[in-house]
């Protein structure tokens, strides 16, 4: 009974739902999208990072710049939710993931290595994956990605002001976190590079 409710409101302000779903693709997703990739360029302090910008977080990505070898980096990191999101707009991601792996955080992403190799890296560099682990990132299978938790009422509040600084506070202390064990991503990731060779 409650679906049929449910259904029927639905029917009734389809109009509505739809351009709220074009609203959030076209306008509300990219002001997000960019207001969260700015607070990260921010709070990495872009002389030490290397930014690929792109139209969404998916074709964006980051990297100390010391990883960069002809203007690319294998490993490298994303202000993104982790692939297989069944979420249809980012805002979704930012509001109201229904899991971690739904929400917008750092992911830690390789494409360079058999996953066989990767996780013989990963068996031996026990101590870094503790050490990342208790700055916060999760590990589900090779998946290595820290979950950013964002105030719902902190971005509407900055959306009906036209400034949404304040609800992205939480990517610097993200960052924070991601800076107190730079250094074990770095050991993961030269054990990856001599790896490859």
């Amino acid at each position: 009974m409650a679906e049929n409710n449910l259904d029927a409101l639905i029917a009734k302000n389809i109009g509505n739902l739809e351009a709220s779903i074009r609203r959030i693709e076209e306008e509300i997703d990219p002001r997000i999208n960019a207001a969260a990739w700015d607070a990260l360029k921010s709070a990495l302090k872009n002389e030490a990072f290397f930014f690929e910008d792109g139209d969404d977080p998916d074709e964006s990505w980051f990297a100390p710049r010391s990883w960069i070898v002809n203007e690319d980096s294998d490993p490298w990191f994303e202000l993104s939710a982790r692939d297989g999101s069944q979420l249809d707009t980012w805002l979704a991601c930012y509001c109201e993931p229904r899991n971690e792996r739904e929400a917008i955080g750092i992911q830690w992403y390789y494409n360079n290595l058999y996953v066989r190799d990767y996780k013989a890296i990963l068996e031996t560099h026990k101590d870094d994956l503790k050490n990342i682990e208790a700055a916060g990132f999760r590990r589900d299978g090779n998946d290595i990605y820290l979950p950013i938790e964002f105030d719902q009422n902190a971005i509407a509040k900055g959306f009906a002001e036209g400034d949404l600084r304040d609800a992205m506070a939480p990517i610097s202390r993200a960052v924070a976190a991601l800076g107190e064990i730079m250094q074990s991503f770095q050991n993961l990731r030269d054990a990856m590079v001599a790896k490859a060779g």
